[in-house]
């Protein structure tokens, strides 16, 4: 079978690409309106259960260390077959054992392979395209993976309730497959490595002694941890503190992914009209723009303003959208080795960065929305900071 042409078929690549990056995802929230089901089977409590949703994001951001220098040794498409095939095999394990530990250690081998697909969609991007090309590319895998993670759970409900816990297993499953397929109609333009001894440790130390990379990679964490601080914080302080509904607060949700989605879709044309540059500032100008109104909003009514904030944060994700496609691909775009470990450490540092941000919520004072607009005031202006030329990246163009 011949690979398809990725300049005439971008379409079908581009589907191909985004199934490669949303197997992972989805696995981490088709089941869990199984929990409870899954709970009672291995006659476990709910504490025990829940472990295997910890242990796989823990897998999925393990899986950001060793994905890239994978890709770049074994070769993209050896490094998705190997990772697809761990995975099928941790899948058959959930659905045989009895055993509660063991389904949690394969939920572990799951994410740890099956989330491969997620880092290295994006290093075939810019594999296959160039330019203006390879951030619509990127726009549009970041926005299926802002829709697949809505998706999943209403997907995995259904399935519960007609056919088991089981069967969210086996669709996992089904999408690993087709993914596996998939990679017979895609070329392998990177030249696997053969210094099978040369140490990925080094891979690291030239990848994270780039200036340049380091401050678009640091600028696109923050800018996630600032809208991810909504996630992990919003239920809490609106629900919570300020007394919304949680039927409303869903619908706020909705709003703000919807921000993120449009500006994805529409963020590949302004980078054609204005080029990488011009199109990141004016992508860190509407992030700024966002935080600014939630956090005068939050102030002026003393966290109280659900309004003013959802506002401010609609706007932030509308800037989020564009912004985060372009600083992937500009923190890489000068790269001629290593790719692929860049690339896997960007999704890595975002992971760690949100991590870390949700952990501090707990420890932050109640003040309604200001505590969220605070946070996302401080990543924004981390963000533009890192923008910022400087003395020492023009002295490593220089060389």
């Amino acid at each position: 079978m011949s690979a398809l042409d990725t300049e005439k078929h971008s379409n079908a690549v581009l589907v191909i690409l985004t199934l490669f990056a949303v197997v992972g995802p989805v696995s981490i929230d088709i089941f869990s309106p199984s929990l409870p089901a899954i709970t009672e089977y291995f006659g476990s409590n709910s504490a025990t259960a829940q472990w295997s949703v910890g242990i796989f994001m823990l897998g999925f951001s393990l899986s950001m260390l060793i994905v890239g220098p994978l890709a770049d040794r074994l070769g993209r498409k050896r490094t998705l077959m190997l990772g697809y095939t761990l995975y099928l095999f941790a899948t058959a394990v959930t659905l045989q054992t009895n055993n509660i530990a063991l389904f949690i250690a394969a939920r572990f081998v799951q994410a740890l392979f099956g989330c491969f697909g997620t880092a290295v969609a994006r290093i075939l991007a810019r594999d296959y395209f160039q330019d203006q090309m390879e951030v619509r590319m990127l726009s549009y895998i970041s926005a299926c993976l802002t829709i697949a993670p809505l998706l999943a759970p209403v997907a995995g409900g259904f399935i519960q309730e007609y056919a088991g816990w089981r069967c969210n297993f086996l669709a996992m499953g089904a999408m690993a497959v087709m993914a596996m397929f998939s990679l017979l109609l895609i070329p392998e333009k990177h030249q696997a490595s053969e210094r099978s001894g040369y140490p990925i440790l080094s891979d690291y130390k030239e990848v994270l002694t780039d200036w340049r990379y380091l401050r678009f990679t640091i600028a696109t964490g923050t800018a996630f941890s600032g809208a991810f601080v909504f996630v992990a914080g919003g239920p809490f302080v609106m629900i919570s503190q300020l007394g919304l509904a949680p039927k409303f607060y869903g619908f706020l949700f909705s709003l703000a992914i919807a921000g993120f989605l449009f500006s994805a879709s529409f963020g590949p044309k302004l980078n054609d009209r204005l080029g990488r540059d011009k199109s990141t500032r004016l992508a860190w100008i509407t992030l700024a723009a966002g935080a600014n109104v939630s956090f005068a909003t939050a102030w002026w009514s003393h966290g109280s303003s659900i309004l003013g904030y959802m506002v401010g944060i609609i706007v932030f994700e509308l800037g989020l959208g564009l912004f985060m496609p372009l600083c992937q691909a500009r923190a890489i775009e000068r790269m001629s080795k290593h790719t692929g470990t860049a690339a896997g450490l960007i999704f890595f540092i975002e992971m760690l960065l949100a991590t870390v941000v949700s952990g501090l919520m707990s420890s932050l004072p109640e003040m309604g929305t200001l505590t969220l607009a605070s946070v996302t005031m401080i990543a924004t202006l981390v963000a533009g900071f890192c923008l910022r030329k400087n003395t020492r990246e023009n002295i490593q163009a220089s060389v």
